[in-house]
């Protein structure tokens, strides 16, 4: 298993999608800067820290549409380059364990967005190290929340990555992910957000105490780990069964 994990490293390495993972984060964090050093005043006026507002500026969008919609898109294609000329069927009928297969590839596509996320975190506290007065410390949640983040997404990748193996369409996938991930933003005020995945990345980028009680947070990562168990299960039951490809 480590052995095939390894040779997805690889492929990984010979894409372009770690360049464009790395990039992504930059323009978020960029935007969300600007957007402080435009409204300063006003954000000062309310919290003399610029941590808050740098670190919500910059994780307001990414958390509520980027995050859910970014697994969409590197499950979908990173299984669909599998499947041009059907490689991925060639694989499959290597003499190797279809589960190691199925859990190794998601395990890559869970690793890129694990950068992406990291990269988000470095460009926060370069920034807002730039910017702070010299007396200002760097409160810990610019780093604990988007890791918060990413494991919450893990239902999302589970479902995202079931649904690219399933279907040999990769604009299925694509809009299914892309349907649930937009009305994210109306469902995450409602009391129903505890059961729709794609809300999470934002409700854990940007939790406070008082936001999310910690029994609602303990509730969403079970209902996240549960989730994420059941559909890849399913997923590399199918598999099994060659009920997908």
């Amino acid at each position: 298993m480590i052995n095939i994990f390894k040779s997805e490293l690889l492929k990984l390495k010979r894409s372009r999608f770690l360049e464009i993972v790395m990039i992504i984060p930059i323009f978020f964090v960029c935007t969300g800067i600007s957007n402080f050093i435009r409204y300063k005043s006003t954000f000062m006026k309310h919290n003399p820290s610029i941590w808050d507002p740098i670190y919500e500026q910059s994780a307001l969008m990414y958390g509520l549409f980027l995050l859910p919609l970014l697994v969409t898109i590197i499950m979908a294609i990173l299984v669909h380059i599998e499947k041009t000329d059907n490689n991925l069927r060639r694989i499959v009928s290597l003499p190797i364990k279809k589960s190691h297969i199925y859990i190794c590839k998601f395990l890559a596509g869970s690793l890129l967005i694990f950068i992406n996320i990291v990269v988000f975190i470095v460009i926060v506290v370069i920034c807002g190290n730039l910017l702070k007065p010299a007396n200002s410390s760097m409160p810990l949640y610019v780093i604990y929340r988007p890791i918060l983040a990413y494991f919450s997404l893990l239902p999302v990748m589970a479902i995202q990555y079931y649904l690219s193996m399933k279907f040999s369409n990769v604009f299925i996938s694509i809009g299914i992910g892309t349907i649930f991930s937009i009305p994210s933003v109306l469902v995450g005020i409602t009391k129903f957000w505890i059961v729709f995945p794609w809300c999470y990345a934002f409700k854990a980028i940007s939790a406070t105490h008082t936001s999310m009680p910690i029994p609602t947070g303990i509730l969403m990562y079970i209902i996240g780990i549960v989730t994420t168990i059941i559909v890849t299960l399913k997923g590399i039951k199918e598999l099994n069964n060659k009920d997908i490809l």
